[in-house]
Order: C-alpha cells, then structure tokens, then sequence
C-alpha cells in the first residue's frame, strides 16, 4: 500500500511493503530523485537492511551453536510493515518478529521506520527494540537508496560527481567485496580530485560497490554537472558508507550509509561479527540520516 507525504516543495511516496520509499519528487520542476526500479536494471528503489547489511559467506551464520540461513541485506526488504501512524509531515511503519522471521533470525524484535519533511528534507528514522527480557540481541542496519542518474532529463552517468563533505585521503581506500560477496581483506584506492571529489563512471563498479570505513565525511552531494541539480545525503554517526551500481550502464547510483558489513571470508560467531550491533534486553537503539533533494 502505497502512502502519499508532501509540502510546497517536495512529493514523497512510501510502500508498506518493506517500508520503501518509491519516489521523491521535486515539485517545481517534476525530477524524480528515486530510481524507479526498472527491471532491465535493479527491481528495487530504496530498500532498508536488516537485521544485517550484506552478505553472508555460504549464505549462513552461526549463533550460540546453531545455523541459521538469511538472504542478503537480510528479510526487512521483503516483509511487508504496519502502516502504524500519520501526521502533517511524517508516516510511520513497524515491523515485528514473527515465526517466520524467527527460523532466520533467532531474536524478538520491532523495528519502527518514520520519514519526516521539512522544507526540501527527507529524515529517514530508524529506531530498533529488543523485545526480550532476557537475551541480548545482535543487529545491523543499513540504507539502499537509489537515485537517479542522470538527475533530471539533462546529461549522463559520467557528468555526476559526488563530492565529500570533507577533505578525504588521497586515494580513498574501498574495501574490496570478492564475486561471492564478502570481504577478502583486499583494497582498491579510488582517485579524488582535490581530494574530495569522485568522478563518476561505470568501470568503478565493475567488481562491486565500493566501501569506505572510517570517513571525515558525515555527508556527501551527488551532482549533476550538466544541470546542477543534486541530491545530499548525511550520514552522521555511520561508521560506513557503500557506494553502488550495476556496471552495465545502470541509470542510478545507490549511497548507502550503513551500521554494519558482509562477512568476510574469516568467519566468526554472529555475535563478533564485524560492524555487528548489541542491544541488552528491553533496550532499543535509534538512528536516522537525511536527504535533501536541490
């Protein structure tokens, strides 16, 4: 069920189904922001992650001795979500353990989504409880979305940059992903100019999405030279940020800030996964990162 939130200035739309925005509208000049999922390309537009971001090595995990199987980027992306309020500037939706989500993921949870406006703002909240008394729970949790490129009728691909809030190293190290989808402890640097500005192009793709740790950045501004227009997104508080394609001419480029990884090819139990959150009985954990749409 598809859900409708806007203001003078933009027009956000939201699916109940794995609580993903659809589009993001600019109301002035009718660009749509979000990638409209096209099936030649990529079937989705703005998935969440969760309860991991990535892969799992063999498509599995172990914990407190017993395997379980989940899909990449985990379930949340395919469950469909409550439609659990509205106000003038906000929707929000739940989603809460079942005996599904339980044969992959052996933990009682709720995890609430809001997306606020304001002004030419999108706040994307996320707040995760652990409903039970007594056992700790393990989590990650990430954003998916996917923008369109070119913003707006005007260029190409290769005429956006993203550009760092911050001056970067100079190259950048990406964490290399390997065709299984996990980390294998190799690094490819990625050239910036003037060390905070990444040209884009299609070949950067060609392995897999390039991940950053440990960032001076809490924001970056994907723009379209050919017009100006653009799209920020921050961050703050992430301690990654994947950056992602399909290196066939994919219309679309995916920032995603995230709270956790893929395995490695080193595996361990769930609970020292790396990036890997903890959360004690009947506590909940909350973050959001913004996008801002010009």
């Amino acid at each position: 069920m598809l859900k409708m939130l806007e203001n003078d200035i933009l027009r956000l739309t939201v699916d109940t189904h794995g609580a993903e925005i659809h589009s993001l509208v600019a109301k002035d000049t009718g660009i749509e922001y979000i990638w409209q999922a096209d099936p030649n390309y990529w079937q989705r537009h703005a998935p969440i992650l969760f309860p991991i971001v990535g892969k799992l090595k063999n498509g599995q995990y172990e914990y407190d001795g017993t395997v379980y199987r989940m899909p990449g980027h985990g379930f949340a992306r395919d469950k469909e979500f409550e439609f659990s309020g509205q106000t003038e500037n906000s929707l929000e939706y739940t989603l809460t353990y079942d005996e599904d989500t339980l044969r992959m993921y052996p933990f009682k949870f709720k995890l609430t989504v809001t997306y606020t406006i304001n002004f030419a703002e999108v706040k994307v909240s996320w707040k995760v409880e652990n409903l039970d008394t007594k056992e700790d729970m393990y989590f990650s949790i990430g954003a998916h979305p996917a923008f369109n490129c070119p913003i707006g009728v005007e260029g190409s691909f290769d005429e956006h940059e993203l550009e760092f809030e911050q001056t970067e190293a100079n190259p950048l190290t990406s964490y290399h992903i390997n065709s299984a989808g996990v980390f294998d402890g190799g690094v490819a640097p990625v050239k910036l100019v003037y060390g905070k500005v990444l040209r884009l192009n299609h070949d950067l793709f060609i392995e897999d999405a390039l991940v950053f740790k440990k960032l001076f950045s809490e924001e970056v501004k994907l723009t379209n030279t050919a017009n100006n227009h653009f799209v920020k997104v921050n961050f703050k508080g992430f301690p990654y940020l994947g950056i992602w394609t399909k290196p066939v001419k994919a219309p679309f480029l995916c920032i995603e800030p995230w709270y956790g990884l893929a395995d490695s090819t080193q595996k361990t139990d769930f609970s020292n996964k790396k990036g890997i959150l903890h959360l004690a009985p009947s506590k909940q954990f909350d973050a959001s990162y913004t996008i801002t749409i010009g």
